[in-house]
């Protein structure tokens, strides 16, 4: 498991890749490191779950926390290119009737 950010040149903007899982073991660090990408000052967020191989219903709920963050202050959450199985995740959930979902990273970036 792993996950960094990438600051995009414009003001605000951010790419947050996660890599492998997310789940009980890691969800608090998890949190930790998505609170802290926002304080920073990074409120237009793609997560880019292409490495991403599992999400725990913990990790749903940080990803969650975060998108209504994001609308609450006027930023905005999108995700791009979820594997089939995280996507059918999100799908099972309902998250996509709220959130945006992209399959290509530079929609996404351009979304937000």
């Amino acid at each position: 498991m792993a996950w960094k950010i990438k600051v995009l040149e414009e003001e605000g903007k951010g790419i947050v890749e996660i890599e492998g899982v997310v789940d009980s073991t890691n969800v608090e660090e998890f949190f930790s490191f998505l609170t802290s990408v926002y304080k920073s000052g990074i409120n237009r967020i793609v997560l880019d779950l292409k490495n991403t191989s599992y999400l725990s219903s913990a990790g749903l709920s940080v990803i969650m926390d975060t998108f209504n963050k994001a609308n609450r202050d006027g930023g905005k959450l999108v995700v791009a290119r979820a594997s089939d199985m995280v996507g059918e995740l999100f799908r099972l959930v309902q998250f996509v009737r709220i959130m945006e979902f992209y399959e290509n990273l530079d929609d996404a970036i351009n979304a937000i």
